[in-house]
């Protein structure tokens, strides 16, 4: 067993701990949000944000101070130092430049927060400059008629989330945690103050999703429910690397990473690029040439027919003020410049799945090795790094099913996002001609939608009356190339919010055996022992304590598996993502290693998915054999690898 368990942190410090419970405070006379007023409707909130065509980003954190693009985590909060803040001075040269709004970074990937929030201790109120920058900055921009949005990592290295950096080998570095239930605590509270604390917040864009730890580990539908909640009316933008929304109301395009409104573009899009030699304040940007002046307005003309604003990164230096050599080109720009009014009105943008639900597990008749139905749900969609459910080299038709972890009301819609990178640029395997099914046990299935799609890589979204939905099935009958992909899936209400209806199991402290398929023998604690790191696996039932198991839902869609005999749960040990990966029992840590998606496949049988592997439990090599190790394995929908779930 891991020795990071017995050392893992929680970012709830003692004032943090005791705050995060109670009400968040609320700025004296404002209050219009917090009764959940109606939103305007998607179309117009999107039209304002591309009607506002420039604006201004501001990178200003700990690397401001460090000489670092991504500071290093946990660095004494004391290194930020400016000897003071001047936001107006920011806000003058964007009027100047005839910007309309701004984008504050106010936690970037080291987990620094640019407010004195409650949770955790990287914050301004721990530095050597104990103001509070957001609100500076939204009084300073506001007070210029300008429009204020915020910017926030939901990737957050002092989560020690840097696990995905492993697996497409960015730095190399190993797995070294696990998200917690607690560390989405941590981003939900701060995510409040900025939203109830600020007044309207008009844009809120995220980072870390689609490139990092994808939507299963980090719920996309948890962070998008609470931003709608607090601010109906802001718009959703989410730094993926796409060039379709998915994961967004508006589309991000980085410029840096090569991502830029294509020609005839017209999704509601926002185009991010910096005016110097990167994101954050360099002792070199002082006296660098920065982005010419012709560069600047060739951008704000090119992308203005293409419905994208334009948002140019600024960074203050350590003096809390923009260097002169950006203000004067600020201001250059704003004598040369203004936005044309012809334009027409913003395109109708399509229909999106405003409510989702996050899945929690997916299967497939067939899939392409290494390209199994979970890279399907897991929302790892960047140019850096995609994943897609591929049938490649196998006959349609095929389906894939997922499973929305319980009963929902109101889900109605499924957005497809086809795989969008490729070296070819090919769009072989976009769907061509498909048919909807759903079902509520996940053994009787009902057609809901049935249609074709043009292969031209583009989001797809098909709709159907809303109905209680556990399951949705797509089958693909055709698709470009012979063989289908999808990079992502987004399931939900358009109109109207899901709600969990009933859950998989009932949770209600019924006794159950786990029975393997292949072999009738069921999941043993060994020799029936208690301690912690106690391996399971497979024996003869003889109606012992160490045999049986309940479920207790987690309460977004996974379950943990509590041994009778042992008190323990069901865990894979040692933050594994390995085939193979040994499963034991452990005291409960309410970590993900210990939450299973439980899955019917239909014909009386489970599969059991853990959730931070997204690995199946199964038996060592499909063996027979009294003793054999119950342990993780890669999906392949074996009899090995699934479970009857009988009352004891």
């Amino acid at each position: 067993m891991s020795s990071r368990r017995m050392t893992r942190r929680t970012f709830l410090g003692a004032a943090g701990a005791a705050t995060a419970a109670t009400a968040l405070p609320i700025v004296p006379g404002f209050s219009g949000f917090l009764s959940h007023a109606a939103a305007a409707d998607t179309q117009t909130n999107l039209s304002k944000v591309v009607d506002m065509r420039f604006g201004m980003f501001n990178h200003f954190s700990l690397g401001t101070f460090t000489n670092q693009e991504w500071a290093e985590p946990n660095q004494s909060p004391t290194l930020f130092a400016p000897p003071s803040v001047n936001c107006a001075q920011w806000a003058d040269a964007a009027v100047a430049a005839k910007m309309r709004y701004g984008i504050l970074t106010t936690k970037h990937h080291d987990g620094f927060a640019l407010w004195p929030s409650a949770y955790g201790t990287q914050n301004v109120a721990n530095s050597s400059y104990k103001q509070d920058v957001v609100r500076a900055y939204c009084d300073a921009f506001r007070s210029r008629g300008l429009k204020v949005g915020f910017y926030y990592s939901i990737w957050d290295r002092t989560f020690g989330v840097e696990a995905w950096e492993s697996r497409h080998k960015v730095t190399g570095l190993e797995i070294t945690d696990a998200i917690q239930p607690g560390d989405m605590t941590f981003m939900l509270g701060q995510i409040t103050e900025l939203l109830t604390n600020y007044g309207t917040i008009d844009m809120f864009m995220t980072d870390g999703y689609a490139w990092q730890m994808g939507q299963q580990a980090v719920s996309y539908q948890r962070i998008r429910s609470l931003v709608k909640q607090l601010q109906p009316d802001c718009v959703m933008i989410d730094i993926g690397g796409l060039s379709v929304p998915f994961l967004s109301d508006a589309i991000f395009f980085e410029e840096p990473l090569g991502v830029t409104a294509p020609a005839g573009n017209t999704y509601a899009g926002m185009q991010g690029q910096t005016i110097s030699n990167g994101w954050f304040w360099h002792p070199s940007t002082p006296t660098e040439s920065l982005m010419s002046k012709a560069d600047i307005l060739s951008h704000l003309t090119d992308l203005e027919p293409k419905y994208t604003s334009f948002i140019l990164n600024c960074p203050p230096n350590r003096n809390g003020l923009l260097d002169t050599n950006i203000v004067n080109r600020l201001a250059e720009v704003g004598a040369a410049w203004s936005p044309n009014t012809s334009r027409p009105p913003l395109p109708t943008q399509p229909l999106r799945a405003e409510y989702p639900v996050t899945p929690v597990n997916a299967y497939a008749t067939a899939f392409h090795t290494g390209e199994g139905p979970l890279n399907a749900i897991d929302g790892l969609s960047d140019v850096r790094f995609e994943t897609c459910w591929s049938t490649w080299s196998l006959p349609l038709p095929q389906s894939i099913t997922i499973d929305l972890g319980g009963v929902w009301s109101n889900v109605s819609t499924l957005e497809y996002l086809p795989k969008q990178w490729s070296r070819t640029n090919s769009t072989d395997g976009d769907i061509a001609s498909y048919t909807i099914h759903t079902s509520t046990d996940g053994v009787t299935f009902t057609q809901v939608a049935a249609g074709t799609w043009a292969g031209d890589r583009t989001l797809k979204l098909v709709e159907w009356p809303a109905r209680n939905v556990g399951f949705v099935r797509i089958q693909v009958n055709a698709a470009t190339g012979g063989y289908a992909n999808i990079g992502g899936v987004r399931i939900g209400g358009r109109t109207a919010k899901p709600a969990l209806v009933s859950p998989t199991l009932p949770g209600d402290g019924t006794v159950y055996r786990l029975v393997a398929r292949h072999s009738g023998k069921v999941a043993d604690v060994e020799g029936g022992r208690t301690a912690n790191g106690t391996n399971v696996d497979q024996w003869p039932w003889l109606n012992q304590a160490n045999q049986k198991w309940t479920f207790t839902s987690t309460g977004d869609g996974y379950y943990k598996i509590k041994g009778v005999g042992s008190g323990k749960l069901l865990e894979v040990a040692g933050l594994s993502r390995a085939d193979g990966g040994n499963v034991g029992i452990w005291s409960d840590a309410d970590a993900p290693q210990q939450h299973w998606a439980v899955t019917p496949t239909g014909d009386g049988h489970y599969f059991l998915i853990n959730r931070y592997s997204g690995l199946s439990l199964g038996v060592d090599e499909g063996s027979t054999a009294d003793g054999a190790n119950i342990e993780q394995q890669p999906y392949a929908s074996q009899t090995r690898q699934q479970w009857q779930i009988v009352p004891s």
